[in-house]
């Protein structure tokens, strides 16, 4: 249908022809098909206009052009967004979002029960011929040719295709960043962020991969070498412990009784005259630093002839010059 708006006529006139148009359109008759002869009232009747219209396959009902004229290019485009607007609810459609997809709130329009609305002036039909891009299809931007203005760019098959390429951007993206959660070890590349074992003592545990990270089995190859290193650092602590002198208050080993929490894990240092049990103690009971006994003038006589047998014999000469005997407490 083409409806011929001079400048004489109001746009409201105008925009109400369109809304007569769509209650035509959804006017409903008994159809001639044989094929519906058997069914019911509501089942057996058709839209009247695809009988006038039975080529048509478009969404949607048949368009309606319309030509304005009779006044200059401001005033007719003018015109054409008045009646654009007082007409919105025939040719808009229906639009729809499906809210739980990524989309970016992107969705689509139904254009079932709406009238296409095609409007041009007549001086640019005469310019360019029904074919050209003079028609703007009302509720999208620019001039299109008539049959690209006809078509439905924000359909929901268009809308089908914009869900697949962001489906297959997130997909490619996720695989981009799997491939960082690599295992640092073996290299493998985990199937899913997150996964669950069972650990050490039985229980189920959730290990979640990070960049840089380890895989389950790695990790645990990896604490239990860890175990293994930080045993045989202990025991060679303990060895090396045991074979300096004793602690000077328990005569123990001097990195501590073995299993306790304040065993040494490292040899001791030359200088350490007590074990970590005695130094505490002694820290608890506020004794003060230790201070080893004078030499009496008997061992130091036999310290000239020969070395003293005695492991604290240099720190016992140490403390001698550094705390004067009278006053002090060993």
């Amino acid at each position: 249908m083409v409806e011929v708006d001079r400048s004489t006529m109001a746009p409201e006139r105008v925009a109400a022809k369109f809304t007569a148009y769509r209650e035509l359109f959804r006017t409903k008759v008994k159809s001639t098909d044989p094929a519906l002869a058997d069914r019911g009232p509501a089942d057996g009747t058709v839209h009247w206009w695809r009988r006038a219209w039975p080529g048509h396959t478009r969404p949607g009902y048949p368009p309606v052009a319309l030509v304005v004229t009779g006044a200059g290019p401001t005033a007719l485009a003018n015109r054409q967004e008045a009646v654009a607007d007082l007409s919105a609810e025939c040719w808009r459609g229906t639009g729809w979002t499906v809210t739980q997809d990524d989309n970016d709130g992107d969705g689509w329009r139904e254009y079932d029960d709406a009238v296409p609305v095609l409007a041009t002036t007549l001086e640019l039909l005469a310019e360019h011929g029904p074919l050209g891009p003079v028609w703007w299809r009302y509720g999208r931007p620019g001039r299109h040719s008539l049959l690209d203005a006809l078509e439905n760019p924000d359909n929901r098959a268009a809308y089908n295709q914009r869900q697949k390429v962001r489906e297959k951007k997130a997909r490619q993206e996720h695989r981009e960043w799997m491939r960082t959660l690599a295992c640092a070890d073996c290299g493998k590349v985990p199937k899913q962020e997150s996964t669950w074992h069972y650990g050490p003592d039985g229980n189920r545990v959730e290990w979640t991969h990070q960049p840089g990270g380890r895989c389950w089995a790695c990790h645990q190859d990896r604490e239990e070498r860890l175990e293994r290193e930080a045993q045989e650092r202990l025991e060679a602590a303990r060895a090396a412990n045991a074979a300096l002198r004793p602690c000077w208050t328990c005569r123990g080993s001097i990195g501590g009784k073995e299993g306790s929490k304040l065993e040494l894990r490292e040899k001791a240092s030359p200088d350490r005259l007590e074990c970590p049990q005695c130094e505490q103690d002694r820290a608890a009971e506020d004794l003060g630093p230790l201070v080893l006994p004078v030499p009496t003038k008997r061992e130091q006589m036999a310290a000239l002839v020969s070395t003293p047998d005695d492991p604290w014999w240099e720190d016992r000469v140490l403390h001698a010059k550094l705390y004067p005997a009278k006053g002090r407490r060993v």
